[in-house]
């Protein structure tokens, strides 16, 4: 987060980047570069479209839940992130929910 896309201050900008980053692209760009370097043209298949989705909820999941641990600092520091926002208990129950 650095001036001036401060995108750490908004619990949800700040979710998507990392749901994003970890989980889509990072599985998007190695399926791509493994089949560019194999000098395989691209192609989506199940597996690959599955385990990019799978990751990306994951990624999700975590992002969301990162800050659990920090619930209190955040609190006196008016950070706003999902746990200060909704609750440690819900939080994790969505996260659960999430992951079933």
């Amino acid at each position: 987060s650095v001036p001036p896309f401060r995108l750490k201050q908004s619990a949800i900008a700040a979710a998507l980047i990392i749901a994003v980053c970890r989980g889509f692209l990072l599985n998007f760009g190695v399926y791509y570069a493994t089949r560019a370097m194999l000098g395989v043209s691209f192609s989506w298949s199940y597996p690959t479209a599955f385990i990019t989705c799978f990751c990306t909820v994951f990624a999700l999941v975590i992002a969301v839940t990162k800050d659990m641990p920090d619930v209190e600092g955040d609190l006196e520091n008016g950070i706003e992130t999902f746990a200060t926002r909704f609750g440690v208990g819900r939080v994790a129950s969505m996260a659960t929910g999430a992951l079933l």
